[in-house]
């Protein structure tokens, strides 16, 4: 609809198409664009109040003075409002409920001056204000051990991490994580804390019996716990393979391939038939414990055999979940893994750190096994 004023006119109409810079305007008179870098969707409905102008191939257009939204849209918001809000139920139901269990909350910052040494590729960006180059964090671990020293019990936090480590399906660049520590809890009784949580998050959607990819189990049930070593040796056991080091090296150097074992620890072997054969067979809910020292030198080891730390990881139909240990306070152990990289959490270690056990949940992965979600680009 056209209203002629002498110089201005108003129109107001339907968004049908949108090529930046330009803004389809549609209604049962006609079409015009609208040369205007506003955000709007398709669908929106606008009052436009401008002057009429021409190009060179005679096809008319508006310069706007004023843009308003009349009518939003939200056809294309259902999908994005629904993940919206479980995501909040779900945030606000953990932080609720470690508040009960006398946890501290604690907002870390997003941005780290020194490069964190890890395998994953780090995220860098820079900050106008202080006219620096800053790195993106992959976990608030650092953030939190620093605080534990200051005579602090119980200590949780919900943040984003930023991981360049590719995309998948089941993982994604930006992701949110939940993260605590506690010194009250031993290995064995945070195993049941982490089960406790999940079975009360399963109590949202469903009362009695949860479903999983089509697998149905009770909410009283103890998930399973068994070490790495087990579940490997059940896995040969079946394939009529005795599990002795000679034939376990022959085994895998005839299945990958490879000629130099000597290259490969035992460590990185275990890991890659465990993640290639084992893991997706995982669908019910178990507790993976006792990993090499290899693979996590910033955990303390078990007692009775010294190659082998106290860490476990939770897998459900394949994914894994959550990862918790029980962090090595002394240091210089500890000074020789971090190679003196790390010194203001080094000094703060050498002052006073107690015996505490450290779990990290991801929450998106949660959501993805609750509401049946095949992509994590859909939570997000």
């Amino acid at each position: 609809m056209i209203i002629n004023f002498k110089n201005f006119k108003i129109f107001y109409g339907k968004v049908n198409r949108i090529k930046k810079p330009f803004i389809e305007l549609k209604d049962y008179s006609g079409i015009i664009q609208i040369y205007s870098n506003f955000k709007f969707l398709i669908g929106d409905i606008l009052i436009v109040y401008g002057k009429i102008k021409k190009t060179k191939k005679k096809i008319f257009f508006i310069v706007p003075f004023y843009i308003k939204l009349i009518v939003k849209n939200l056809s294309f918001y259902k999908k994005n409002n629904l993940f919206i809000k479980i995501n909040f139920c779900v945030i606000n139901f953990l932080s609720n409920y470690f508040k009960k269990f006398m946890f501290i909350n604690i907002n870390s910052s997003n941005f780290c001056k020194n490069k964190s040494h890890s395998y994953s590729n780090i995220f860098k960006t820079y900050n106008f204000c202080k006219k620096k180059f800053f790195y993106l964090k992959i976990s608030p671990e650092f953030y939190i051990k620093k605080i534990l020293s200051n005579n602090y019990n119980r200590i949780f936090d919900i943040t984003k991490c930023y991981r360049n480590e590719g995309c998948s399906n089941i993982h994604h660049f930006e992701f949110n994580m939940l993260e605590y520590y506690s010194s009250n809890f031993n290995f064995k009784k945070s195993l049941f804390f982490v089960e406790k949580i999940i079975k009360n998050l399963f109590l949202i959607t469903s009362f009695f019996l949860i479903e999983i990819y089509n697998i149905f189990f009770n909410q009283n049930i103890l998930f399973k716990k068994i070490s790495l070593l087990e579940i490997i040796f059940i896995y040969f056991k079946k394939k009529n393979f005795f599990f002795k080091k000679k034939k376990f090296f022959f085994y895998f150097s005839y299945y990958k391939g490879i000629r130099n074992i000597k290259n490969y620890y035992l460590s990185d072997i275990l890991f890659k038939i465990f993640d290639e054969k084992i893991k997706k067979k995982l669908i019910f809910p178990i507790f993976i414990k006792f990993f090499p020292i290899k693979s996590s030198p910033l955990t303390k080891n078990i007692i009775t055999n010294l190659n082998f730390s106290k860490r476990f990881e939770l897998f459900i139909a394949g994914i894994e979940i959550s990862n918790g240990f029980d962090e090595l306070n002394d240091y210089q152990i500890q000074k020789k893994n971090l190679f003196k990289k790390n010194k203001d959490f080094l000094v703060k270690l050498k002052n006073c750190l107690y015996n505490t056990n450290g779990v990290g949940i991801g929450v998106d992965r949660l959501i993805m096994i609750l509401f049946k979600i095949k992509n994590i680009k859909n939570i997000l």
